[in-house]
């Protein structure tokens, strides 16, 4: 049965990842602008994730109808909904949460409040359904069917699916080298846009490999960009509900996925949130064929694996032009509709992105996006009713209160993961299950 783990295998896969997020988090630059409480928000979303147990009332819903490893297997395939950014997310999430209310409780406890339980029966329940939940999705996404990725490869397709896309590929000669320009351009218009569409955060961007297609040595790597704005419902989600903010400069395509094939890479490494650390950084003159797709949106529900995973549209080069025209325009509107938005209204924004949007993807896989309310962000920003009865507005406000009184809302617990080895050791910095 789902959820049915020891203790002994509960703080197994908890200690495991609590190292494997810790290595994650410190390779990497964090950056945070002054328009989006970016630490804040997060924190409040993980609070709500696991403190008003979110994640898990929805999760207990799809799993009725679907088990974790067949959505992990109907993901294997280019610009699928959820992805290993989107399976490593719903435990880090969920375990975030779950240590900023250990973390508090424990603080109580220590100041003398002798009713305080620091992980009550019932939690330990939902963190071990949680922790089962997530522990069968990536294995059957992964090549590798590892829980996390392996030797820093981010393998999801199999060599079939590969050499399908051979032959829709362009051969980069001295004659097309200005297509390799305009590709860069483009990349960079999108990213800063999808940045400050998604509130700062990278989800909607995904980069995975690396490949090698049939009688060619040069490694593949694809950079896929979801949730271009076009005004139509992705998935069946009508994400106006998450994503209000509204753009008059729509996209030609609602995806879009770019192949590439590299010569001469000192490394190309991934991470499990999706993204490639290469030498050189600036790859561009080492590309030496391109792909350039976009994919039917198929609703997650009609997915099946192998043989219907969406159809794959090739596209030509003059698509280049129109997606940068698209992503430099949006990004202006963005920009200006942003600055008019007060601190609370940004603060849901992100929130709701990390809360909702996951869960939302997920439910959409058994056709369940419609029994759960997404709108609850909107509504809390705008001091209506919530029309969902899995969430309290006043607990939602404590939590916005009590992060941010710390610095950025970065909750305290997280020094945790900067202490030395042998402390994490004996005690995780996600913690292990509670007496």
């Amino acid at each position: 049965m789902l959820g049915n783990l020891t203790d002994k295998e509960a703080n197994e896969l908890i200690t495991m990842f609590s190292e494997n997020v810790r290595s994650n988090m410190f390779a990497r630059n964090i950056v945070e602008s002054q328009l989006f409480p970016v630490t804040h928000y997060i924190g409040v979303a993980c609070y709500i994730l696991y403190d008003q147990s979110f994640q898990y009332n929805i999760l207990k819903e799809i799993a009725k109808k679907i088990s974790p490893e067949d959505i992990g297997r109907r993901s294997k395939c280019l610009a699928s909904p959820l992805n290993q950014q989107a399976f490593y997310s719903l435990a880090m999430l969920y375990l975030h949460g779950r240590a900023q209310v250990i973390n508090d409780n424990n603080y109580l406890k220590k100041k003398g409040d002798t009713s305080i339980k620091v992980e009550p029966d019932e939690k330990k329940g939902e963190t071990k359904f949680v922790l089962d939940f997530w522990s069968r999705l990536s294995p059957n996404y992964l090549n590798s069917g590892t829980l996390v990725t392996e030797k820093k490869k981010l393998q999801v397709l199999d060599n079939k699916y590969i050499n399908y896309l051979k032959d829709q590929m362009i051969p980069i000669t001295e004659k097309k080298k200005d297509i390799i320009k305009l590709l860069k351009q483009t990349i960079a218009h999108l990213s800063i846009f999808n940045f400050l569409f998604q509130a700062e955060c990278r989800a909607g961007i995904f980069e995975h490999g690396p490949y090698y297609l049939e009688n060619i040595s040069e490694p593949l790597v694809f950079k896929e960009f979801q949730y271009l704005y076009t005004d139509t419902e992705m998935f069946g989600i009508d994400f106006a509900g998450i994503r209000p903010h509204k753009i008059t400069n729509l996209s030609p395509v609602p995806n879009i996925i770019f192949g590439m094939t590299l010569k001469d890479m000192k490394k190309l490494n991934f991470n499990d949130w999706g993204t490639l650390f290469a030498d050189p950084s600036d790859f561009t003159s080492k590309i030496t064929s391109i792909g350039i797709w976009t994919k039917e949106l198929i609703h997650p529900k009609d997915v099946r694996y192998p043989y219907n995973l969406g159809t794959l549209k090739p596209l030509t080069p003059d698509i280049l032009n129109e997606l940068s025209k698209f992503a430099k325009n949006a990004t202006k509107e963005l920009y200006i509709e942003f600055a008019k938005w007060n601190f609370i209204e940004k603060l849901m924004l992100g929130t709701g992105l990390y809360a909702n949007s996951l869960n939302a993807l997920c439910s959409s896989y058994v056709g369940l996006e419609d029994k759960f309310n997404w709108t609850w962000t909107l509504d809390y920003a705008q001091n209506k009713p919530f029309k969902t009865d899995l969430l309290n507005s006043d607990k939602i406000k404590i939590y916005i209160d009590k992060l941010e009184r710390f610095p950025y809302g970065a909750h305290p617990f997280l020094k945790r993961m900067s202490r030395g080895v042998k402390f994490r050791k004996e005690d995780p910095s996600y913690y292990i299950i509670q007496d």
